[in-house]
């Protein structure tokens, strides 16, 4: 799995991605042009989805686009994570949890 985003992270984010990127094994790129594609495109007015939801959508080699601070024009399955506007890089945050969760069920979140 992969995430793109057309704006950097910056500290204290990019220390958060690029842990949460090791431990979920999920490529986070930062790319200035988003390349042609299939995407699931995060966009606070596509599908609200929950964590149930999001383990169905997802597959091994699903590629998932975070637009930058104006947003993104990338055309793909837009999803939502909450009826309100993210930092792209909170969203990027939140969604390489949500993945982490998905990839470890049994983990003991509260405990590390």
């Amino acid at each position: 799995m992969k995430i793109l985003c057309q704006s950097k992270a910056k500290e204290p984010y990019a220390s958060v991605i690029n842990e949460l990127s090791k431990r979920t094994r999920v490529n986070v790129e930062f790319v200035k042009i988003i390349p042609e594609g299939e995407y699931i495109v995060l966009d606070e007015h596509g599908e609200l989805i929950n964590l149930e939801m999001l383990k169905k959508i997802i597959k091994p080699n699903s590629v998932f686009v975070v637009g930058g601070p104006d947003g993104t024009s990338t055309k793909g399955n837009k999803i939502s994570l909450g009826p309100y506007t993210l930092n792209h890089q909170i969203a990027i945050i939140v969604l390489l949890e949500l993945l982490f969760r998905i990839m470890n069920p049994t983990h003991p979140y509260n405990k590390h």
